[in-house]
């Protein structure tokens, strides 16, 4: 039933724009009646025989300069339900016509494209835009869905080539998208030199100056090569750029900081780092594992005691339980088993765009396919009802 909502109107219009257009052609014959096969195809759609009242009004529609829309409705109509090989079929009927003009002619192998692409036929898709890309003003279009095709595929140096061609007049947006691209082929090509890696990270900073990412990829570099204060000045732009990555970057810092004996030092910046971002239970852990191995267990107990008066957070009472007397033999499991289910459950990364949530760290989102979207975030206990419900379902 839900296409003879769709297709009466468009019956009814391709109806009348083939007596109109015959009628143009032909104005004494306007006492003729429309054709037979018009009321046939009616006929399919009141029987709900869908299909069949397609294929009629479809050999109905003369294709002319009057009627090429209809057919790019009746097409993408076709592709929105599912009906790729329909689609391509009207859009490659379409493109055979000897008078079509070139704008036209142009956004109905677009539209072939896109029919390919819901097919999953990635390859005949790519064909189709770079046959508009040699054109002398390549479509704007064609770029766009060539950039789909080589993210989907991974084809990142295809992807930087088709982004750049958009960057001079979409800077702002696609800046930051060829940067991830040139991150991308770092991690891809791991097993090349280091020189050549640091050469991709430039060129993403050049392209997206707050570039979070690079800074994570440039500090790996260092801590393999045991330059443990180089990271450190990379690490230290994470704050500037996007403090709600931090957390990515606590656990590189202890490493680095380990690495050069100043447990001192990271436990002074913590606490810094708290001054300014309060709640971000990330280096409030941190910064009580470091209380814990340089002042003793009490003095990290007591800190994160007071703290959680202040900041409660899951993550926060599972720490302090881990840090507590174990001599009760039914609360402190009781209490210890909630806590770890409760922060089995969360979500340590969100995205700010779609609400997409995981466990693990994504640099597009699987959810809206953007890119640094998707941040580290905590479970507070603001979302324990809500973690205690689905528990219950």
């Amino acid at each position: 039933m839900e296409w003879l909502f769709f297709l009466l109107p468009i019956a009814a219009l391709s109806g009348w724009i083939v007596a109109r257009s015959h009628y143009k052609k032909h104005p004494i014959l306007t006492s003729q009646p429309v054709s037979a096969d018009y009321f046939k195809g009616l006929n399919y759609l009141l029987n709900e025989q869908p299909d069949k009242a397609i294929d009629v009004f479809i050999h109905l529609l003369e294709v002319n300069s009057e009627t090429i829309e209809t057919h790019l409705t009746l097409a993408n109509l076709f592709r929105k339900k599912g009906e790729s090989e329909r689609a391509i079929r009207i859009h490659q009927n379409l493109i055979a016509r000897p008078t079509l003009t070139t704008a036209q002619r142009d956004q109905i192998l677009i539209e072939l494209g896109l029919d390919y692409m819901h097919a999953g036929v990635l390859d005949r898709a790519e064909q189709l835009f770079l046959e508009l890309l040699d054109k002398a003003s390549p479509s704007p279009q064609a770029i766009e869905q060539l950039l789909r095709i080589y993210q989907q595929e991974k084809e990142w140096l295809k992807a930087i080539e088709m982004a750049k061609k958009l960057y001079a007049e979409r800077r702002t947006e696609m800046g930051p998208l060829i940067a991830q691209f040139y991150c991308e082929l770092a991690v891809q090509n791991s097993n090349v030199s280091d020189s050549e890696i640091m050469s991709l990270i430039k060129s993403a900073q050049y392209y997206d100056h707050n570039c979070v990412r690079t800074a994570l990829l440039e500090a790996n570099i260092h801590i393999a090569n045991s330059k443990h204060r180089k990271a450190l000045k990379s690490l230290d732009r994470i704050e500037q750029h996007d403090p709600l990555y931090l957390p990515e970057a606590l656990p590189l810092m202890l490493t680095c900081y380990k690495s050069i004996n100043k447990p001192t030092v990271f436990e002074a910046q913590l606490k810094s780092i708290l001054t300014r971002h309060p709640n971000m239970t990330a280096a409030r852990l941190m910064l009580t594992s470091i209380i814990q191995q340089q002042h003793g267990t009490q003095a990290a107990q007591d800190y994160l005691y007071e703290q959680l008066q202040r900041f409660p957070s899951v993550e926060g009472l599972d720490k302090l339980i881990n840090l507590g007397d174990q001599a009760n033999p039914s609360l402190v499991p009781l209490i210890k088993g909630i806590s770890e289910k409760l922060k089995r459950r969360g979500h340590r990364y969100s995205c700010k765009q779609c609400g997409f949530s995981g466990k693990s760290m994504h640099w597009q989102c699987p959810g809206c396919k953007q890119w640094s979207t998707v941040k580290p975030t905590e479970i507070h206990l603001s979302t324990l009802e809500s973690l205690l419900e689905s528990h219950h379902e």
